[in-house]
């Protein structure tokens, strides 16, 4: 087999290349790729841990592309001014940075900045995503699409159809070593693939809520279908549990009738997946949702005691990089705890792995981040509420509601896919008022969409007479 590290320089060439020639084009193909790309790392690269950055090296490659088209085009490919709140958890990171390299070394110190910072010009890359919403449309039923193909990858494999030679159907090695009946689909591991499910069954909710043709919204119904198997046979506790506080969050802020149909309409379609996803999983998939309570108690119990230890340090921190993902995979095991309950998965818990590494005051700053993205999100939702992109806008507004729940005693904004969705997609959501009255502006030649905007009987008063009064 061809050396990955050679493979995936000549790859990462070519997609800068292309990303230079299309730089949105390269945006949505990151979009698709992030679900997949745990398959090709395991049955195709063998578990190469250079794989694990290729989407890394992607996103590195959009900031360039992108920077040097807004040198040329500021109003087209420019950063929206929320990114300035990035800027105080961004010094605050780097002023750690001589401490840290003192107390851990440079190579997790450079770890920890990579974890923490790279991410976050996402949110712009998301804003810059779509010019039009017919872009937001198509990549919208492609994820959708997708989701089919990953559902039937999972239920595969919890079938016990299996091949070891890599076919697309393979079992990913280390999969067995779990200890839980739980298929990663596509991904590198079934808690990615849980964090996906979070993601898509809302996502595509609110694709149903737009008005598209009927092929597309057959292409969106599949994938829902998809989702919900996904979550069936795979069964992240955590995210059963926030599925449904996600669809009350949201159809509680579109606040439309026709939101109300469509989550109605989208519920029946969730339970035939559910019984699409029962017959493979069958007992299993109860066994799970019995375990639930027990395993709230165990979680509350993990994660106090974890942010009982990050406190040992609150203002300065441990130093950047020490519960960071990958550490022990990457240079072996360097973080110790006087807690018998940390010495494992120390970065499980986001926020208390932020206060291990920034302390306090890095935690408050990146959480300040997070909050303006969320308030400049709501106001964006305000915008749509009146058209058919309101329940989308607030699907995308619940799941980032969700992923910040799930952070304080899980880690989706720690690993791919949530660490990826949730930034690209909180910019588009950002942009989705900007994409309604482009879409709202008649075009030559096409007809404008009718139920982008919301309209208004407008009564004239009526004209004066111009009869002169006749005289008796």
């Amino acid at each position: 087999m061809t050396d990955p590290t050679i493979l995936l320089v000549a790859v990462a060439i070519l997609w800068l290349l292309a990303a230079l020639r299309f730089p949105r084009h390269a945006v949505w193909l990151l979009l698709l790729w992030v679900p997949v790309q745990g398959w090709f790392q395991l049955n195709v690269f063998n578990d190469s841990s250079a794989t694990v950055l290729l989407y890394e090296y992607q996103i590195i490659g959009l900031y360039l592309v992108f920077a040097v088209r807004a040198l040329h085009a500021p109003h087209g490919f420019g950063p929206p001014s929320v990114m300035w709140f990035a800027l105080p958890f961004v010094v605050w990171a780097f002023s750690l940075t001589p401490r840290s390299i003192a107390e851990n070394g440079a190579l997790m110190t450079l770890i920890g900045l990579r974890t923490y910072l790279l991410p976050l010009p996402l949110v712009w890359i998301g804003y810059r995503a779509f010019e039009t919403r017919r872009q937001l449309e198509n990549v919208g039923w492609l994820v959708a699409v997708q989701l089919v193909l990953i559902a039937a990858v999972a239920a595969t494999q919890f079938a016990g159809v299996a091949s070891a030679t890599g076919t697309i159907f393979a079992v990913p090695l280390g999969w067995g070593l779990a200890g839980v009946l739980r298929p990663p689909g596509t991904f590198s591991s079934p808690g990615h693939y849980g964090m996906y499910i979070l993601f898509s069954v809302p996502f595509a909710v609110g694709l149903l809520g737009l008005s598209t043709p009927l092929w597309r919204r057959l292409g969106i119904v599949s994938g829902l279908v998809g989702a919900t198997v996904g979550l069936v046979v795979n069964t992240q506790r955590a995210t059963i549990v926030l599925i449904p506080v996600v669809l009350f969050v949201a159809l509680f802020l579109a606040r439309q009738r026709r939101a109300v149909a469509t989550t109605v309409i989208a519920l029946a379609v969730v339970a035939a997946g559910g019984l699409i996803g029962n017959r493979v999983a069958g007992e299993a998939f109860a066994s799970r949702v019995s375990s639930i309570a027990r395993d709230v108690d165990n979680t509350l119990a993990t994660t106090n005691a974890r942010f009982i230890d990050a406190m040992r340090t609150p203002v300065l921190g441990g130093g950047l990089g020490i519960a960071a993902p990958g550490i022990g995979r990457l240079i072996g095991p360097r973080f110790t705890s006087t807690s018998d309950t940390l010495s494992d998965k120390p970065s499980e818990a986001f926020m208390a792995a932020l206060v291990y590494q920034m302390g306090v005051p890095g935690l408050l700053l990146f959480y300040l981040f997070i909050a303006a993205i969320m308030y400049w999100g709501l106001q964006a939702l305000c915008v749509c509420r009146g058209t058919d992109m309101g329940l989308f806008a607030a699907t995308i507004f619940s799941f980032e509601v969700a992923i910040c729940l799930q952070s304080w005693a899980y880690d989706p904004l720690h690993f791919p896919p949530s660490r990826v969705l949730f930034w690209v997609w909180a910019g588009v959501l950002l942009s989705l008022p900007r994409l309604a009255a482009r879409a709202a502006i008649p075009q030559p030649g096409v007809m404008p969409r009718r139920a982008l905007v919301p309209t208004r009987r407008l009564v004239s008063p009526p004209r004066p007479s111009t009869r002169r009064p006749s005289v008796a």
